[in-house]
């Protein structure tokens, strides 16, 4: 297939996964509230921190060695599925020790923690692993409606009026949140088992395979642990601030998963730029692609800013209820970092796909040493907005050197990023109307 067709494939259906990924954030914040619901994201977001550190960087590796078909998909299969059981357990084992160090918290929700902990764990990693060999064969379309019919049903099942009576009733909607991650992987790897079936037998790669596989995913897996922390660690400073209430934390949080939402197009455009990138197609036409696209994030990066400055205290409160009245301001701070990672997104994934993962690894760092110093000082005193400044200027660094050493490597102008362009509104029209792409 060629690009312009993939990329728009991948924009309508990682989109719909996406929009499905959206409603289940609104109906689950209308239902358990500010406070609630970032009780629940915050213990999401320390899972989400040790399924990087589980998943030990193996979807990029899946994905680099898919492409380039160095190995089959199929023994990627068996050892995908494997894996995920593996990380589901050591994660039980991580919550168990987690309670035996930490005595102040109730032992009555050890087995609801380690439940938890297994679903989340197992199935985003599984989901993780079997989205990335789905896109290595250029397929975007099973993987993201089966995604999307799960995360559905789900909303369904939310109560879309009334507030939790009872903690009885929010331990039940938590409960089948987590198990939403696990059934979506399950139904994945059947999927995927059915659909890849004659490409030949299953079992794990070859020893000489796996050791390279290895090595290139434990150098992804540094890099996506620095890049978890740059863009999570906020949360940890916000949630221990002394003037940040636990309805200022939802809010937050609130905030900083819209900008992950903001992320979308980008993170669909760079799951195409990595394989082909990985695959040595198109190199010089994603030069191209990825300056254009940057110049007109800029675009539709200012547009949303003016769009929040004028309407964002009423959409927000309208949309997610009463309690989120304290969202506007750390939106409009951190939609120029937003920006910084919408470029960054692309960037990064043209260097894993080249096989230079050391400089997402560099730049992250850079951005991570910002991170923490700036929330370390500002955060205690200024709670979410100093958050949300501050985040902004990580991302901006974090951008910069990438663009520094696509600039150094590649010898493009760097103007070319950001100098606004008429014949950029041409590429869209052609890549959405497909005609014959320029």
């Amino acid at each position: 297939m060629n690009f312009k067709k993939l990329l728009a494939q991948s924009i309508f259906w990682r989109g719909f996964y996406f929009f499905s990924v959206l409603l289940v954030n609104v109906f689950l914040s209308r239902y358990l509230k500010a406070a609630g619901s970032g009780s629940l994201y915050f213990l999401t977001i320390i899972f989400s921190f040790l399924q990087v550190v589980l998943a030990l960087g193996f979807e990029q590796g899946f994905t680099y060695f898919a492409s380039g078909n160095i190995i089959r998909r199929n023994k990627l299969l068996s050892f995908a599925g494997l894996w995920s059981v593996v990380a589901g357990l050591l994660m039980i084992g991580l919550v168990h020790l987690y309670f035996l160090i930490d005595k102040t918290i109730d032992a009555g929700l050890l087995p609801a923690w380690s439940l938890y902990g297994f679903l989340y764990i197992s199935g985003q990693t599984l989901m993780g692993y079997i989205t990335a060999l789905y896109y290595t064969k250029e397929n975007y379309i099973l993987p993201n409606l089966l995604l999307s019919l799960v995360n559905i049903i789900f909303v369904i099942i939310i109560p879309s009026k009334d507030a939790p009576t009872n903690a009885g009733d929010a331990a039940h909607i938590t409960t089948l949140y987590f198990y939403t991650f696990f059934v979506s992987g399950i139904v994945l790897i059947i999927s995927f088992f059915l659909y890849n079936r004659r490409e030949g037998v299953f079992g794990l790669p070859p020893v000489q395979h796996l050791k390279k596989f290895l090595q290139y995913s434990l150098t992804a897996l540094s890099a996506n642990v620095i890049f978890f922390l740059v863009y999570r660690i906020d949360y940890l400073f916000v949630n221990n601030s002394p003037v940040a209430t636990a309805a200022d934390l939802g809010n937050y949080i609130q905030v900083a998963k819209l900008g992950q939402m903001l992320l979308i197009v980008p993170q669909i455009i760079a799951s195409v730029v990595f394989p082909r990138t990985a695959s040595g197609s198109d190199r010089q036409r994603l030069n191209h692609i990825i300056m254009v696209m940057a110049r007109l994030f800029s675009q539709l990066f200012l547009l949303l800013f003016i769009g929040v400055l004028l309407l964002g205290k009423f959409f927000f409160i309208k949309i997610f209820g009463e309690t989120f009245n304290a969202m506007q301001i750390p939106m409009l701070l951190l939609i120029p970092g937003i920006f910084s990672l919408s470029v960054l997104v692309l960037l990064s994934a043209y260097f894993s796909g080249k096989g230079k993962v050391k400089v997402n690894v560099q730049g992250a760092l850079l951005a991570l040493v910002v991170m923490v110093v700036g929330a370390w000082i500002f955060v205690p005193r200024y709670g979410i907005i100093a958050a949300a400044a501050v985040s902004t200027v990580s991302y901006a660094v974090n951008m910069g050197y990438s663009l520094y050493i696509f600039y150094k490597d590649y010898q493009v102008n760097f103007f070319d990023f950001f100098k606004w362009r008429k014949e950029d509104y041409y590429w869209i029209k052609n890549l959405l109307v497909k005609e014959k792409e320029i």
